[in-house]
């Protein structure tokens, strides 16, 4: 009810629960701390006490369950009006001045004359007041038809003054919300009342009997909350609900992209739903895109939410580049969403804004990529790549190629002079007898050694002779003549051997062999 408003009563909402009731909405929006204004004009005509059932005491009684049921805050005017206007009550509502404003209507309707006019301008001027509230309520009541005293500025029902009236009610009802609410009393009924009509248009005129004032009266309270609260409402209504995201990433062929999508609602929550979404590059070109996740969601009042989209824009295969290249792409991601307010049935009986619409905006993707190597980084490769070729070079001269032979074999005292040096070739020299005459039956066989490719070692096949390797020498067979060999380098040096001693025999006829 009113007066619980008006006393403070609040419901603590948990979190963000949607309202369920219209009070939850009063609380909610904190509709008892926006003020509104009253303007209440009673005719004071002493018609109002005439006749069986005079309408007066009905209205004054009504008058003051009116002043009670008004919120703390709101302004009240009271004007009473006969021949002239008077302005009795000016003031916001408080507990000190609650009671004054009850007081604001005389006892008895004892004035002469009913000049509607001049009550409508008073009216106006209460309207066009430089601190007039958003929400007004205008409650004009009156038993007659317009009876101007004499001089009054209205004289008649029509003319330049009504008209000018009518301009001024329209540019104070500009930018407000202004109910004009018009009950005609007494026999005449709403006969008189249908003056409001040439000023506000459309105001809402009644004809009541005078024990309805008091309902009426309160209902009226209540709807000048009802339209407090459809301004809020609208106010709240009127943020959108948006994409205002951006943000960088690498550029990749394929690239996951969190959307945020804001509620810029501050006091309701929103439904989510998204239906697809469009890419497009830095052209305008459509790219592939798909959503990722759900895509129905719950927003509370100034919260967001993440959508999660898949691009893959046609990104080539850059190859190598020296120096580095930098690629830069810009992509342009749009949700094709809609969000409902809630609660959607309790706010269409509040205010006739739409509760529903698409999301605005879009996200921006700025991607960028390096590729390629830089000058040093390619000289420090080549370097390493070199160096492991040369590592590898030595390591296969060193353990698995046999370098060549180089130098000559010398043979001292050979039979054929021309035959005593022989020059050494390939990696494997076999030397016999055919190739020194007189060197006896021996058979040398020069090679070089995996692992020290700087020596050469000679290997005798044919007896007695030894058999050299790394410094060492082996007896192959008894020693029946002295052979000597000496250690070969390559690219100098030479090697010696003598022919085998001629066996001597008794008969010293026998040659040697």
């Amino acid at each position: 009810p009113p007066a619980q408003i008006r006393g403070g009563a609040r419901l603590e909402l948990l979190g963000e629960a949607i309202p369920s009731s219209i009070d939850e909405l009063f609380t909610l929006f904190g509709v008892d701390k926006v003020s509104a204004d009253f303007v209440v004009v009673v005719d004071t005509s002493g018609s109002m006490s005439q006749g069986p059932t005079p309408p007066y005491p009905a209205v004054l009684k009504a008058f003051l369950s009116l002043v009670e049921s008004i919120p703390d805050g709101d302004n009240l005017s009271v004007l009473t009006f006969d021949g002239s206007p008077n302005l009795s009550f000016q003031g916001k509502i408080s507990d000190k001045s609650r009671n004054k404003a009850k007081d604001a209507l005389p006892a008895t309707a004892t004035g002469e004359g009913t000049d509607i006019g001049s009550a409508l301008d008073a009216t106006l001027r209460r309207l066009e007041r430089a601190d007039s509230a958003d929400v007004q309520t205008v409650i004009f009541l009156t038993d007659g038809q317009h009876v101007p005293a004499p001089g009054s500025a209205f004289p008649t029902t029509s003319g330049p003054e009504w008209d000018q009236l009518r301009v001024r009610a329209d540019q104070a009802r500009r930018g407000h919300d202004t109910q004009v609410l018009g009950i005609g009393l007494g026999e005449q009924g709403a006969g008189g009342i249908e003056l409001l009509r040439q000023v506000f248009g459309n105001p809402e005129i009644n004809s009541l009997p005078p024990d309805q004032l008091a309902d009426f009266f309160r209902e009226s309270v209540r709807r000048s909350q009802l339209a407090r609260l459809a301004t809020l409402v609208d106010k709240e209504l009127a943020n959108p609900v948006t994409v205002e995201s951006k943000g960088s990433m690498p550029l990749e062929p394929t690239m996951d992209v969190d959307v945020v999508v804001h509620s810029n609602l501050k006091k309701l929550p929103v439904d989510l739903s998204v239906s697809g979404v469009t890419a497009t590059n830095a052209d305008g070109d459509q790219i592939d895109a798909e959503l990722i996740g759900a895509k129905k969601s719950q927003i509370g009042p100034g919260g967001s939410e993440t959508v999660n989209v898949r691009i893959e824009p046609p990104v080539k295969n850059p190859g190598f580049k020296v120096p580095p290249v930098t690629e830069q792409a810009k992509f342009t991601i749009q949700l094709n969403a809609t969000y409902q307010v809630l609660p959607k049935d309790l706010l269409a009986r509040v205010s006739g804004t739409a509760t529903s619409g698409e999301v605005q905006g879009q996200h921006s993707v700025d991607a960028i990529r390096t590729y390629g190597r830089s000058v040093r980084e390619v000289l420090t490769l080549l370097a390493m790549v070199l160096l492991t070729l040369l590592v590898l070079a030595w390591l296969y001269r060193r353990f698995l190629q046999l370098p060549k032979l180089v130098g000559v074999f010398v043979v001292d005292s050979a039979a054929a002079p021309e035959k005593s040096v022989i020059q050494l070739k390939g990696k494997h020299h076999r030397i016999t007898a055919k190739d020194v005459p007189g060197a006896g039956g021996a058979k040398i066989e020069l090679f070089t050694r995996r692992g020290k490719p700087k020596r050469v070692f000679a290997r005798v096949d044919t007896p007695p002779f030894f058999e050299v390797e790394d410094r060492r020498r082996e007896r192959v067979v008894p020693e029946e003549t002295e052979i000597r060999v000496n250690r070969y380098r390559l690219g100098g040096g030479r090697m010696k051997y003598w022919p085998k001693e001629p066996e001597r025999t008794s008969d010293s006829n026998d040659h040697p062999r």
